[in-house]
């Protein structure tokens, strides 16, 4: 897609409401006119392909053109997505039973789908398990995805119904989460989400990796569910800064439990970074994933893949005092100048 036609797609679906919000918060932040900040979000979005949340979430009102230049903004995720990324092979990503059963030994648990089991396989598989999740065969930011009990009113029968027709057809085991990850919240599941991309021989790259935590009682811990995110130093396996939620409000230890974020040593952190690279490696037609990884008491194991990994919580402005971009960490690995030479997938 050229960059002509991803802004006219762009504004062709602008959200007014929201875009007035975004003025008005960058204008309490700065100080400038509403007509000069829009002026400005203009000139980013032509130069930089970033729309307006970028150009809010990430500071670009507050820094100069070099910096700017460095940002990994929408328009350049999706062009990196668009050129590594094979539109075809999607669906290993897509349907959540058919990526359990090809990474069946990552992702290290049981799993039934509803589609294809009758209720007695059901029966058959609460039998031994006081609690399930269930998820949605398909979806996004955790929507639909639930723990629950499996003693429930009319039996398994009745349980097996609801879940059908709620459309909650993917049954999982429920994960032991290691302790030193229940310490900083135990409500849900904490993943740590590991951005991958393999170079044009085929060898994966770690390009960034953070910690994503629930809060205030939710059962997932997604960015845009109501989750907060802090960055994980890609070597150390540490913890760094604040967390941030999708609100903007930041948090140096967590508001359940009151754990300090910044230096806390995830466990098994060789290990998850070898479970990324042995997953980044095994569709060669989708090179640039966001992985996300649960820590167990024997160690990590992949609970999904993405294959358009978001990009909005790479550069938020509490956790880059720095203003330091992502795009040259992508450029290293893959020249975004070749993208446009490169054949759309």
């Amino acid at each position: 897609m050229s960059k002509v036609s991803y802004l006219i797609k762009r504004a062709a679906g602008i959200d007014l409401s929201g875009l007035r919000a975004r003025l008005e918060q960058v204008h309490q932040i700065t100080g400038k006119s509403k007509a000069w900040i829009l002026a400005d979000m203009l000139v980013c979005s032509l130069r930089y392909e970033a729309g307006y949340i970028d150009y809010t979430i990430f500071g670009m009102y507050d820094m100069t053109a070099a910096q700017r230049k460095e940002i990994l903004t929408r328009g350049k995720n999706t062009r990196y997505v668009s050129a590594l990324n094979r539109r075809e092979d999607f669906h290993y990503f897509n349907n959540k039973p058919e990526f359990l059963a090809l990474f069946k030994e990552e992702c290290g648990r049981e799993f039934l789908d509803l589609n294809h089991a009758d209720a007695d396989a059901f029966a058959a598989f609460i039998a031994r398990r006081e609690k399930i999740i269930v998820k949605p065969e398909a979806g996004l930011c955790g929507k639909g995805v639930e723990k629950l009990d499996t003693a429930f009113p009319g039996g398994a029968r009745a349980l097996y119904d609801t879940l059908k027709a709620a459309g909650q057809t993917l049954v999982e085991e429920v994960l032991e989460q290691h302790r030193e990850v229940s310490a900083l919240y135990s409500g849900a599941i904490n993943t740590v989400r590991m951005v991958t991309m393999t170079d044009d021989a085929g060898a994966p790259h770690l390009l960034y990796s953070a910690m994503r935590l629930g809060s205030g009682g939710a059962v997932v811990d997604n960015f845009n569910s109501g989750g907060m995110v802090i960055p994980v130093d890609p070597e150390t396996g540490k913890l760094k800064g604040v967390a941030v939620n999708k609100a903007g409000n930041t948090f140096a230890n967590h508001p359940d439990t009151g754990l300090l974020f910044d230096g806390y040593p995830l466990p098994f952190w060789p290990e998850c970074r070898a479970l990324a690279f042995r997953a980044a490696v095994k569709i060669p037609t989708v090179r640039l994933v966001g992985w996300d990884l649960a820590i167990t008491p024997g160690g990590p194991v992949l609970v999904e893949g993405n294959h358009y990994p978001g990009h909005d919580i790479y550069q938020l402005v509490p956790q880059n005092p720095e203003k330091k971009g992502m795009l040259p960490v992508f450029d290293a690995v893959v020249p975004y100048s070749s993208l446009k030479k490169r054949k759309k997938t």
